[in-house]
């Protein structure tokens, strides 16, 4: 099993515990941390994903969630507009350094870890970032405005995602390494593939070579419809499996069938579904998942995406249940 994220708020109601507060912003990150590890281990996975913190400052819209969700926030990436829109903007800008790279909560993480489990080292990709660092519109418009401003940020965010993985593959509590990088929406890709073949993929074979180097796997993790670009990610940039699928876009059963013998699959239980759903019917989803796979393998249950927050602590339960149903535990 494999999940990119459970929300605190999910963990906090699974293990009875609140979610740690507190005016120590670090004590506070660090026992949310031991609390997801501990509700992972729980429920049978053996491994946990964890992350380091880049940081590409970017500003952030939030706004509050309606009555049914009080006291809640939601917080997304201004699409208009980041801090970067110029060259000159780029050489201003106070690019991060390997040492201001925050590991401390991957290495709470490895603290944490109970015999028999692991961690799998992530952290946020290298279109993601750069689209943050421009905003998304003006990302689209540079890809044939300023194509050169375009290539300059997504080097610049590679060479610094790279130094995160550089550290995850010394870390022996780390398992494997896990790229996020959404590259598409419900019907396509985000940005056109010569610029993700030209700009994007080529990082991502780098990823996957140091961690072959390593010994390690390593994972793609991105949304949307990429089914014009798999054969190209497939073939060219050495990925060992893919994550994250919607029932909208394909479900999971049919990129098993037309890659498992390529790469693994991770995850496929719709979060509509989990978000939605009767019990009864996220357990025969993921039973049925389950069964599809089985006789193959090279795949790992879990979500198609993440728990978030409004998900049901029962419903992302009853995925579990069916799991330990299927394996006999």
């Amino acid at each position: 099993m494999l999940e990119l994220a459970v929300h605190p708020k999910v963990v906090s109601a699974l293990l009875d515990e609140p979610v740690p507060t507190g005016v120590d912003q670090r004590a506070s990150r660090d026992a949310a941390v031991r609390q997801n590890v501990r509700l992972h281990h729980r429920l049978g996975y053996d491994v946990v994903r964890s992350s380091a913190v880049a940081p590409f400052t970017v500003q952030r819209l939030h706004a509050e969630d309606g009555p049914a969700q009080a006291h809640a926030a939601r917080e997304w990436a201004d699409e208009h507009g980041g801090p970067i829109g110029t060259m000159d903007d780029f050489e201003r800008f106070a690019w991060p350094t390997a040492g201001d790279i925050d590991f401390g909560p991957i290495e709470t993480a490895a603290a944490a870890l109970p015999d028999g489990m692991a961690l799998v080292g992530f952290t946020g990709g290298v279109l993601e970032f750069a689209m943050d660092l421009i905003g998304m519109q003006r990302f689209m418009l540079a890809t044939r405005r300023d194509p050169a401003l375009v290539g300059a940020v997504l080097q610049r965010v590679g060479e610094t995602i790279r130094a995160v993985f550089e550290v995850y593959c010394q870390m022996d509590a780390v398992c494997a390494i896990w790229l996020g990088d959404d590259l598409g929406h419900k019907h396509g890709l985000l940005v056109s593939p010569k610029v993700l073949e030209a700009n994007v993929f080529p990082w991502y074979r780098r990823f996957a070579d140091l961690a072959h180097q390593h010994g390690r796997p390593f994972l793609l993790h991105t949304c949307g419809d990429t089914r014009s670009v798999m054969s190209t990610i497939v073939e060219q940039t050495a990925i060992d499996a893919k994550h994250s699928f919607e029932d909208a876009i394909q479900p999971v059963e049919q990129f098993y069938d037309q890659w498992n013998e390529r790469i693994g699959v991770l995850g496929g239980v719709d979060v509509h579904l989990l978000a939605v759903g009767e019990e009864s019917a996220i357990r025969a989803r993921t039973l049925g998942i389950l069964a599809h796979t089985a006789d193959h393998g090279g795949y790992a249950a879990g979500s198609g995406n993440s728990i978030p927050d409004y998900i049901p602590p029962d419903s992302y339960l009853a995925m579990i249940e069916a799991l330990a149903e299927f394996n006999g535990s």
